[in-house]
């Protein structure tokens, strides 16, 4: 970014999407906005040229997945015990009232079907998008898609047998 006023503009544009997105991944607000600072700290600092605002969008969603994930496996290196386990913090917002169970399940996903299903339902990319984003072959992003679609009616029917 060349101006403070250009940062702003990026910034007022993006942190609701990378917020959102962080959220769904660490399901705890401090989390999410701490997530969401480092992705920005990183755009700040970093010397970036964007191409478009789709390019913009494309990063934005990479690195706060991995930065998601980064935090998560943290959480796991120091003892803290599973994410799903009883000692973990409920998160601090409150889950908004019109989450459908199809979300929920999404959430329960593991992590690299979990991207594939976010990537290409709740924003849009094409499985060859994916696959360059996440530097995946086609066929795998396109395989990830296949198993996820088979667990979330699995989850989605009560007969979740992962």
């Amino acid at each position: 970014m060349r101006t403070d006023a250009e940062f702003e503009a990026f910034y007022d544009r993006h942190w609701k999407y990378v917020y959102r997105l962080c959220f769904t991944y660490l399901k705890n607000e401090a989390d999410a906005e701490d997530c969401t600072e480092d992705v920005f700290v990183k755009v700040l600092t970093g010397d970036f040229s964007f191409e478009d605002q789709t390019h913009e969008r494309k990063w934005l969603t990479v690195t706060a997945i991995n930065l998601c994930k980064d935090r998560l496996k943290s959480y796991a290196n120091k003892n803290v015990g599973s994410l799903d386990d009883d000692r973990m913090p409920e998160p601090a917002a409150p889950e908004p009232e019109d989450y459908s169970d199809v979300l929920e399940a999404v959430k329960t996903l593991p992590p690299k079907l979990k991207d594939v299903i976010w990537l290409y339902y709740y924003e849009g990319y094409s499985t060859d998008e994916i696959a360059a984003m996440l530097g995946r072959p086609p066929s795998t992003v396109r395989n990830q898609m296949k198993d996820a679609r088979k667990l979330l009616k699995n989850i989605l029917e009560g007969s979740d047998t992962r």
